[in-house]
């Protein structure tokens, strides 16, 4: 029965027919739009300015026009080609989808007058868009739009809007055979189409103050929301700025003669501004008890733009319990002619560097000239929320009391506001969300006021605007001195044996000439005396010495001050007063240093430094005093053992002085202030005492010798 009813002949046609209806709906429906594929020779032009026509091209002798091509929607052309010749201002031009505009100017012509763009892009930042103009030959040329583009403004994913040809003809010129040799994909809107594109006026909310991104508001705390309108104006425009926030935001405080408030959550400003770039903003505390919706709005004439987010309103425990402080220190700062290195080795330590005149400063009440930091307080900031945040990172140098230390300062350009307290070491860092963000806070420090020592020291991390803080570092910072005494006495030393060195030079001849052969013999003998009873001790036992003291070190200058400073003084007098005569004690010094280095290798800067510097400066003092100009005697009397004590003790205490800093500046190393007193106050004392039993030993030499 269903056999009878079943005919494949009507299965068939119905099939056939179905499938031609179906086609037929499908050929109803509009064909999407294709991109033209191949040249296209079929160009039309529009005439926008002039009185000349288009017509496959333009051929005169004179006259002024600019063509516009007719390009289709969603047909954006990428190579063109044509051919032009003549004389006058002759130009072509592409327009882009983000508004760059490249010319290209016929070779000979003169360029067209390209005026500069001014805008405010997507983020509200006032920028300048300058056309960029090429130079083609004449003839038949064939340019790349967006290779251009790419080469002149970067990858960014654009098409092309508008193409121009413009004339102002001279003598005969001619544009013909003009064609689109290949068209471009339609630029993505998601990869940049567009993006920058001018617009009159910008709306931007940072709530809380700082963060660009998703609206948030610590519950129960108060903070700072700022709300702020850039315009690039033709003209003068006014209109209004409205914002309103959620009934769970109360408003604490607002400029009343900027704004008005309006049911207690709408803030209201006029907005008058004028043509060009104008800027208009505001800040008001608030404190959020919950989420809710903030709508703000900006009219100027008829433009309007709208702001209309969502805020979040989570508990201050969480965000406090998910910032991380790491790597937190303060490091003192070695500075170069280059670059600036932080000394990551020396952690919680600065060093202060004073100069010569800190005493005349302090006596004076001179104040301090800003310069380099000491140190910098670095570390690394986590944020662990899902909020971008704006935290303020302070340091506190404190005193016994836990007050804050004026002398040590943040950077010295915030103290030119006229305000009379010192800026604090601090920075403000935004730190996006779940990353983190390391951070560098100078510490400058008053080299006339700040004393070396050990003070407590406070690392806090606030939220900025608010007094909220959410972590706290205690440490203790070390703080050293770093006298230019050092670097001074070093000079010096310089000084003094490179005169050394050159009275040697220039005065070798006189000298030898005084000098009787007995007294040359005698200068060598001397000295070989004083190297076998100073210097042998010295290198031999000088290390042992100190060995055996132990913790008692620093003492070991009252044992080996026996050898270095009363028998050498003792010797040099003896010396001098056998052979009063200038040189003597330079020339005994240069034998004294050949010796050294022969015997123990010590043809090091300290020693030869140390040993010219000493010889000068005794040679002169002698010399200036009458002893070896022959206008004082070497009388044993209390006048005599004076000068001589003085100038001694001065002589060794420039000596010890200088052997320490030397060793310090050159090989960076340290002695504490007190070990060097203790030491030049030994040197001084024996120095003399050796200076006095000098002069009875010359003497009685003089005696066995006459």
């Amino acid at each position: 029965m269903i056999k009878r009813w079943i005919n494949p002949k009507l299965i068939l046609g119905l099939f056939s027919g179905l499938c031609l209806a179906l086609s037929g709906i499908a050929g109803a429906r509009p064909a999407a739009q294709a991109v033209p594929v191949g040249p296209s020779r079929n160009v039309s032009f529009d005439t926008v300015e002039g009185d000349l026509r288009w017509d496959n091209g333009v051929s005169v002798n004179k006259g002024r026009a600019v063509f516009q091509l007719a390009v289709q929607e969603d047909a954006h052309p990428r190579k063109l080609k044509w051919a032009w010749r003549g004389a006058g201002q002759v130009w072509a031009m592409a327009e882009y989808t983000d508004k760059n505009v490249i010319y290209y100017i016929m070779k000979g012509s003169e360029p067209p007058k390209a005026d500069k763009v001014t805008f405010i892009d997507q983020n509200g930042v006032p920028r300048i868009m300058v056309p960029t103009v090429l130079e083609l030959p004449q003839g038949t040329v064939l340019v790349d739009l967006l290779e251009d583009y790419r080469r002149y403004y970067g990858q960014k994913e654009v098409g092309v809007e508008n193409v121009r040809i413009g004339l102002n003809a001279a003598d005969f010129t001619e544009i013909k055979d003009f064609m689109i040799e290949e068209y471009a994909k339609q630029p993505n809107p998601g990869r940049g189409n567009g993006a920058g594109l001018p617009t009159g006026i910008h709306l931007q909310l940072q709530v809380p103050q700082g963060n660009d991104k998703d609206f948030y508001l610590i519950k129960g705390v108060e903070s700072p929301i700022q709300v702020m309108v850039r315009a690039f104006l033709d003209k003068s425009q006014k209109g209004e700025l409205t914002v309103t926030l959620p009934e769970t935001v109360t408003i604490i405080s607002y400029d009343d003669a900027k704004l008005k408030l309006v049911e207690g959550h709408t803030l209201l400003m006029p907005l008058a501004m004028g043509p060009g770039y104008a800027e208009e903003s505001f800040a008001v505390t608030v404190k959020g008890s919950g989420p809710g919706r903030v709508v703000a709005q900006a009219r100027l004439g008829d433009e309007t733009q709208r702001v209309d987010k969502d805020m979040a309103c989570p508990e201050l425990e969480s965000i406090s319990g998910s910032i991380r402080l790491r790597k937190e220190g303060v490091y003192p700062v070695q500075h170069s002619s280059h670059k600036v290195t932080l000394k990551k080795e020396l952690k919680n330590y600065v060093k202060v560097k004073e100069d010569v005149f800190s005493s005349f400063h302090k006596l004076f009440g001179a104040e301090e000239e800003y310069d380099k930091p000491a140190g910098m307080a670095c570390g690394v900031l986590e944020n662990g929320t899902s909020y971008n945040l704006l935290l303020r990172v302070k340091l506190s140098v404190l005193d016994a009391n836990w007050q804050e230390i004026p002398c040590f300062r943040g950077e010295h350009f915030q103290r030119e506001g006229g305000t009379e307290a010192p800026p604090v070491p601090e920075t403000v860092i935004s730190v996006e969300a779940a990353s983190a963000q390391d951070f560098k806070v100078p510490l400058f420090a008053d080299a006339y006021s700040v004393k070396p020592g050990i003070y407590p020291a406070v690392l806090k991390v606030s939220l900025f605007g608010t007094s909220t803080d959410v972590v706290v570092r205690e440490f203790d910072l070390h703080v050293e001195k770093e006298s230019q005494i050092q670097i001074i006495t070093g000079f010096l030393a310089i000084v003094l044996s490179l005169l050394s060195v050159l009275l040697m030079v220039l005065k070798n001849k006189s000298w030898a000439g005084r000098l009787k052969t007995s007294e040359i013999i005698l200068i060598a003998l001397f000295a070989a005396v004083k190297f076998s009873i100073v210097d042998v001790p010295w290198f031999v036992f000088g290390d042992v010495i100190r060995a055996v003291l132990g913790p008692m070190g620093p003492f070991m200058h009252l044992v080996t001050g026996v050898f270095w400073d009363i028998i050498n003084a003792m010797f040099l007098v003896s010396l001098v007063v056998l052979i009063s005569k200038p040189g003597v004690v330079i020339i005994s010094s240069a034998v004294r240093i050949i010796l050294q280095g022969i015997a123990f290798g010590t043809f090091n800067p300290v020693t030869i430094l140390l040993m010219l510097s000493y010889a000068f400066l005794a040679d002169a003092l002698l010399y200036f005093t009458g002893f070896t100009s022959q206008k004082r005697a070497f009388q044993e009397r209390l006048s005599t053992f004076s000068v001589l004590g003085v100038i001694f003790a001065m002589q060794h205490v420039y000596s010890t002085y200088t052997f320490y800093y030397i060793w310090m500046y050159l090989y960076r190393l340290f002695y504490p202030n007190w070990y060097i007193n203790i030491s030049a106050i030994v040197s001084a004392a024996y120095s003399a005492l050796g200076a006095v039993m000098g002069v009875y030993l010359g003497n009685r030499l003089k005696r066995v010798n006459g």
